[in-house]
């Protein structure tokens, strides 16, 4: 090869290079450095590095972990279809049923607690959770008499075959023709009646909203950080590399600066590791009078601002997965136990309760419980966060009813502003102060006047 040719190809080299730029590669991480000006997100975009996400990201896993617990402590139980609770004694063969299902066993390898965790874990991960309902009589319809165990399958390996026929159908078994397991060889085919398929709402323009989309997709930006924020503490942690010059200025009377001798530096060296530190017999100040300077080479974590990144991106993460900040804080300032209870209570009241409200409706349509007078509910009152703010809702109750009263037989509040303080509706004609509610009475029955017993609060 001549001299012109080589020259040749190596300019077009570097024109490829830059015409082309650099893919990412953890095999080659001399390519980092053509990308300090460039993000490299994270592809979260299918079930597999959905998994992959959660199990790597302490952040991710842990809201999700919050998420999955909390929800597996409701107590199932029945209501009629007049909203009467029915009670788990009852002979009833569905009231048993549903008692085997939701309270003892649903199926031989899972308590109650431990399937509903790993389904809202399903949920909370893939945007989908599919529950098998074991019906071993084919030739019954699938409901709450035929099911004999439930198992929640792998979201993951689940592909739904779909009809393509959507708006024209009125029923499951028009929209989906076959749930497939595909973990299987040969794959696992399932009848739509025998799924009852749980998805979040579907944000993209794919499946037609049968399918859900995993809120991971949405994150992946603040999923990201944290990832590279684990790996820059760590190599911070691990490889600390040096910490600083020191500088020794001395000079000899022409001012002409000495060089230090390698003796010298070992002597300085071994100083400051033995004598000087914080740990126990060592000082923490040298008194010098020799000129010396001392040359910072490294900025810690929180200067770099590693902290504060990870910290606001992981409020995403919770924030985006419905999980109140405080309950997966990654800061220690401002953290008090009356937050944490708050917190506690804005997670049931506003993610964990109606998620599992809007779940119960599909329980109880798939199951066919209406066919037998019932329907299922969940029960979250016994979790202490929750019982204590029924206790602090029935003191103010009492508090405002006593003082209440006080304040309308004084004629200093309304009728309708007592009925108020007492958590009920006002009424017609209310907006009255007591003496002239008695005084309406009085003028109506011919001035005999004869006090009714509200009027007595």
């Amino acid at each position: 090869m001549t001299v012109s040719e080589i020259t040749g190809k190596f300019f077009y080299n570097i024109g490829d290079l830059f015409s082309k730029g650099i893919s990412r590669s953890t095999q080659k991480r001399t390519n980092f450095q053509y990308l300090i000006d460039q993000p490299a997100w994270l592809t979260l975009s299918n079930p597999s590095q959905y998994r992959a996400a959660v199990q790597q990201n302490p952040v991710l896993y842990g809201c999700i972990d919050i998420l999955a617990s909390a929800a597996a402590n409701g107590k199932k139980y029945l209501v009629d279809l007049e909203g009467n609770e029915v009670r788990w004694d009852e002979k009833d063969a569905a009231v048993q049923k549903c008692r085997q299902l939701f309270v003892f066993r649903p199926n031989p390898l899972q308590s109650v607690k431990e399937f509903n965790y790993e389904r809202k874990y399903m949920f909370c991960t893939f945007g989908n959770n599919y529950v098998y309902l074991n019906n071993p009589l084919k030739s019954f319809n699938t409901d709450i008499m035929t099911v004999q165990v439930m198992y929640n399958l792998p979201s993951e390996f689940v592909d739904v075959k779909q009809t393509g026929k959507l708006y024209d159908q009125v029923d499951i078994s028009g929209i989906v023709e076959k749930y497939v397991l595909t973990n299987y060889i040969p794959v696992k085919d399932f009848a739509p009646n025998v799924i009852i398929h749980f998805n979040d709402i579907n944000l993209s323009e794919v499946g037609h909203g049968i399918i859900g989309t995993s809120r991971l997709e949405v994150l992946r930006y603040a999923i990201t950080n944290t990832q590279y924020c684990f790996e820059a503490m760590n190599v911070i942690l691990k490889s600390r590399g040096m910490q600083g010059i020191i500088k020794a200025n001395n000079k000899d009377a022409t001012g002409t600066q000495i060089p230090l001798g390698q003796k010298d530096k070992d002597e300085i060296d071994r100083t400051f590791k033995t004598d000087y530190g914080i740990q126990e017999n060592q000082k923490q100040y040298l008194i010098s009078y020799s000129d010396i300077d001392f040359i910072r080479t490294v900025l810690s974590p929180r200067e770099m601002g590693i902290y504060d990144e990870f910290s606001n991106n992981a409020m995403i993460i919770s924030n985006g997965l419905g999980v109140p900040p405080e309950l997966y804080k990654t800061y220690i300032t401002g953290a008090t136990f009356e937050n944490q209870i708050q917190a506690v209570r804005r997670l049931y009241q506003d993610t964990v309760i109606p998620q599992t409200e809007n779940e119960d409706q599909y329980w109880t349509e798939r199951l066919r419980l209406r066919d037998y007078g019932l329907e299922l509910r969940t029960d979250y009152s016994h979790v202490p966060a929750l019982a204590e703010n029924l206790k602090e809702k029935a003191s103010s109750l009492s508090m405002n009813t006593s003082s209440g009263e006080k304040a309308y037989n004084n004629d200093i509040i309304t009728w309708n502003q007592y009925l108020e303080l007492i958590g009920l509706e006002g009424v017609e004609g209310g907006d009255v102060y007591k003496s002239q509610r008695n005084g309406q009475k009085e003028t109506n029955t011919g001035g005999n006047k004869e006090t009714p017993a509200e009027e007595e609060v």
